[in-house]
């Protein structure tokens, strides 16, 4: 189970909404997520975690403006 402030679920909110609207965000906000939602729920503790969330949010954000309509 993931727990997550108020904070944190009402960006979390409004990132899903804004994908699933086709509307911009910000990939800040997408790295965060990835971080709050990992399975340890862990903070960033090391460089390396903190370039590949924002490598895999990237990858992401290309993914998903590729994806055809």
């Amino acid at each position: 189970m993931i727990t997550l402030t108020d904070q944190q679920a009402k960006t979390l909110h409004h990132l899903l909404t804004r994908i699933l609207l086709n509307e911009s965000y910000r990939i800040s906000d997408v790295e965060d997520a990835l971080v709050w939602t990992s399975p340890e729920n862990r903070q960033i503790l090391c460089p390396f975690d903190s370039v590949w969330s924002r490598n895999l949010a990237q990858e992401i954000v290309r993914e998903l403006r590729n994806q055809p309509e």
